[in-house]
């Protein structure tokens, strides 16, 4: 499969601004979860799911354990599973054609299963998305951002400003807060990429609070002689905000190595639950030096996160040995490598000491 999409046209004119409908973007489409495989997935994985069902031309969530497709009839219902990279492999190559997005700002893949009648009823999400239409066709409309919450309610929409079919190898972009609902007319499978979004808010207090678990301090404000002078003591001056926003600013730029360090700690952790690796031995760093130098495959751990800020790199939230910069890019930016990949590094007891541990922590395995 090969993505057919001129990224630079699209963060132009249509990222976080207009949805667009990118018609045959993906070659050579090969659906990366076929329906008997979710249905596996869901039975001996025992994943989370939602179930969606259409009564009385609303769809509805319903709560009830899962026990195959053909417990749930022929119509009107569809299957929402998260995080699908996390637990099939093919799910997780098929995520890596949007590496072209950061890895740090892509939250989940979602896959869809409906089948005729099946789909998703009108709704808003705060984050942005594409969605993948698999096998078989689905409707999506989407329409202009809302002004209110009332005309939401009320599914005051108008008009759609997309009103298409989608068919195998077709994508959709949806900013975020664009309504949007699909429906199928037969069995389908459609995949959504779903970007991370925070509030702002909600970030300031967890990284304040980072810094005082941490035990830093903060810059001890007071007002300057020149605002002591007042003909109207009871005044807050325009200036006064200044110089309190100029102090919070000057705090800012004195902890940046921090935000730093806390910002890419944190991102490095999914919000997703992680599976467990494949049970095998606790292996020596001999017996890790030897399987590398015969050229064994090591594979990282679906839907594990690694990522740096400059030569700092971080799993899963955990810091390690900036000295071997090199080696960790190697392993940050494959999901496997061969064992001759890391060739310059593999008589670094050092560094073979560190790869052990991550290996034993279940982070990367051999198989």
């Amino acid at each position: 499969m090969h993505l057919i999409i001129n990224w630079e046209d699209f963060l132009q004119h249509h990222w976080q601004k207009h949805p667009v409908l990118l018609k045959k973007s993906i070659s050579d489409f090969m659906n990366p979860v076929p329906p008997e495989a979710l249905e596996k997935l869901l039975t001996e994985k025992n994943l989370e799911y939602q179930l969606i069902q259409k009564r009385h031309r609303k769809c509805q969530l319903v709560h009830q354990s899962f026990n195959g497709y053909a417990s749930l009839g022929q119509r009107n219902w569809s299957l929402r599973v998260e995080a699908i990279h996390h637990w099939h492999r093919p799910a997780e190559e098929f995520l890596s054609l949007f590496r072209v997005f950061p890895d740090w700002v892509k939250e989940e893949l979602t896959v869809f299963f409906s089948v005729p009648g099946g789909g998703i009823g009108p709704q808003t999400k705060p984050s942005d998305l594409l969605v993948i239409q698999g096998m078989g066709r689905s409707r999506w409309r989407v329409w202009h951002q809302l002004l209110s919450l009332e005309h939401y309610n009320k599914n005051d929409f108008a008009e759609p400003i997309i009103n298409e079919e989608l068919i195998s190898g077709d994508v959709l972009y949806i900013p975020k807060e664009f309504p949007r609902e699909a429906i199928s007319s037969e069995a389908t499978m459609s995949y959504c990429l779903q970007f991370w979004t925070e509030n702002s808010l909600r970030m300031i207090r967890n990284w304040t609070e980072s810094l005082s678990d941490e035990n830093h301090r903060g810059i001890d404000y007071a007002p300057s002689p020149d605002l002591l002078l007042r003909e109207d003591p009871t005044e807050i001056l325009p200036q006064d905000i200044t110089a309190l926003q100029d102090m919070m600013s000057q705090f800012l730029l004195q902890k940046r190595d921090h935000l730093d360090t806390w910002f890419v700690q944190n991102m490095s952790q999914t919000a997703y639950e992680l599976p467990k690796a494949p049970e095998t031995q606790v292996y020596s760093v001999s017996q890790v030096q030897t399987l590398l130098q015969q050229g064994n495959p090591l594979h990282r751990l679906m839907g594990l996160r690694m990522l740096h800020i400059g030569n700092r790199y971080f799993v899963n939230g955990e810091s390690i040995d900036s000295d071997y910069a090199a080696a960790w890019n190697i392993l940050a930016r494959n999901r496997t490598i061969d064992g001759l990949l890391l060739i310059k590094f593999i008589k670094d007891d050092d560094f073979l000491a560190q790869l052990t541990l991550l290996i034993n922590q279940g982070f990367w395995y051999f198989q």
